[in-house]
């Protein structure tokens, strides 16, 4: 079969039933990825859709319960029952999305306001009863007085001019003032005809790109065989000079074997170059590593500066906005970006081993690190303890050793939002013991996993999402304490959650 006379087939035939097979097996797991990949969409569309949906509802009650004690603080004109009625009127023209509106009960199950309800307002409503057969309105008060802060509650509501029932999810919230729920919701069934209409795309889509598939590979069947036929003319003439061809390579031979020792030398030469390519592709790695690190350090101070920034823009919104506020938050400003400043000198220097040590008191550089956390801290409810028991000198590297700290306490307050902790807490703990200072970072998140703690050490090992962490926080705070420092970092777990220990000689 492989004889002389049979390889020009060979040649024509073989690189077209491999382009034919690989055409079959491209389109075949093209066409069932396409199909996976359509399927997790699906799901993670109405994942994110519903948590959307769950912000927007918040948001449009938190507005209305905003613009009620914006009223109520600037009424000077009307008594409190005028008041009430203005109110309620406004709430009843609002509107937002397709179907999205807003009512309102009392404590006591009196609709107070309702656009689409006009003839039930003021009356007793706690028998409204859904498709289900509950009864909604005493659900939606009996579980805001429960939480007052808001509440998500599922159940089955018309849509406006329409008569069939459709599942709902509302959002109600209490305004303790004037003993009203206040609720808004939207209809479920709203995102089936977002993902029907995603799922048409992709069918088109893949379609298009079955057809495209097909083509180019039909193209390429054609354009190889065209090819392989003229190789084969030419096969023969190859054959041919074979033997001279070889006859030659062997005058080559023994000519580099004559002239062995010159390439052995020259082969050395290119040798030291790619080596110095390499060192130099090296220190370009190295620069990299220093990048991230940077960036994975300035994440949070400018989530800070964002925070200011936010912070002043709702206080002008509300018209709070004052001198005191604007130099406060300059002032903060200013002291994140020299963070951000210094750190870069810190991350030029941390490779270089002429490094200068400086003696500070412990306390000092952990109060610079509670500093830029704090802000944050309190943004989401987090309580923060500190016992400083002692505050010793320690000689080496503030700016660093304050960076290392920050690191902790913003991996703790990452793990204590990430997983919706109630009461949360971060203690930091300065103690003294046989001549070294002991530094603890504890928190209550619930821990890190056993399979993970034998990796949080690791470069690019991280248990945050892709977009929220580089896994180079802990590694540098280690390297810091350990190589540059000469102390000691760990971790344990507690009942509580994570504990962090930082040991260092006085």
């Amino acid at each position: 079969m492989f004889s002389e006379k049979n390889i020009p087939k060979l040649i024509i035939l073989t690189p077209i039933a491999t382009v034919i097979l690989i055409a079959f097996f491209t389109i075949y797991f093209f066409v069932k990825n396409q199909y996976d990949y359509f399927e997790e969409e699906s799901i993670l569309v109405e994942k994110e859709y519903i948590i959307k949906q769950k912000e927007l509802l918040k948001k449009e009650v938190d507005y209305i319960v905003n613009y009620i004690e914006h009223h109520v603080k600037r009424n000077k004109t009307l008594n409190n029952e005028e008041l009430k009625k203005e109110i309620l009127k406004y709430t009843e023209t609002i509107r937002y999305g397709k179907h999205g509106y807003i009512w309102i009960h009392d404590t006591n199950y009196y609709l107070r306001a309702h656009p689409f309800r006009q003839e039930s307002l003021g009356s007793y409503d706690i028998d409204l009863k859904d498709a289900m057969g509950t009864l909604i309105t005493k659900q939606f008060i009996d579980e805001s007085i429960k939480n007052p802060n808001g509440k998500f509650i599922e159940y089955y509501w018309q849509k406006p001019a329409e008569l069939h029932f459709s599942k709902k999810l509302g959002f109600f919230r209490l305004y303790e003032k004037y003993n009203w729920v206040i609720g808004t919701g939207l209809y479920m069934d709203d995102i089936q005809k977002s993902i029907f209409e995603n799922k048409k795309l992709l069918e088109k889509r893949i379609n298009r790109y079955i057809r495209l598939v097909v083509i180019i590979s039909f193209l390429v069947v054609l354009f190889i065989g065209f090819i392989s036929f003229l190789m084969s003319k030419k096969i023969t003439a190859v054959f041919k000079t074979y033997q001279d061809n070889v006859k030659k390579k062997e005058l080559l031979l023994e000519d580099l074997n004559k002239n062995l020792e010159l390439k052995v030398q020259k082969a050395i030469k290119e040798e030291k170059k790619k080596d110095r390519a390499m060192f130099h592709q090296s220190r370009l790695a190295r620069m990299g590593v220093m990048l991230s690190m940077i960036a994975h350090q300035w994440r949070q101070p400018l989530s800070e500066v964002s925070g200011i920034l936010m912070e002043m823009e709702t206080a002008n919104k509300f018209k709070k906005l004052d001198d005191k506020m604007i130099k406060e938050s300059i002032k903060d400003s200013n002291q994140l970006i020299s963070f951000m400043s210094n750190t870069i000198d810190d991350f030029r220097n941390f490779f270089k081993p002429d490094k200068e040590k400086v003696e500070f008191h412990v306390e000092d550089a952990c109060n610079e690190a509670v500093t830029l956390v704090s802000a944050s801290i309190k943004n989401f409810g987090i309580t923060l303890k500190k016992d400083i028991k002692v505050s010793p000198i320690i000689r080496g590297y503030k700016r660093e050793f304050a960076q290392v700290m920050l690191n902790l306490m913003s991996n703790a307050k990452d793990a204590l939002v990430q997983r919706d902790i109630k009461e949360p807490y971060i203690k930091l703990c300065v103690d003294y013991k046989d001549d070294k200072v002991i530094i603890t970072v504890e928190d209550n998140a619930g821990g890190i996993k056993e399979a993970y703690i034998p990796n949080i050490f690791d470069p690019y090992f991280t248990t945050k999402e892709s977009l929220k962490g580089t896994g180079l926080g802990l590694y540098m705070s280690k390297m810091i304490i350990e190589k540059n420092m000469g102390g000691e970092l760990s971790f344990e777990n507690t009942k509580q959650g994570a504990l962090f220990t930082v040991v260092l000689k006085v």
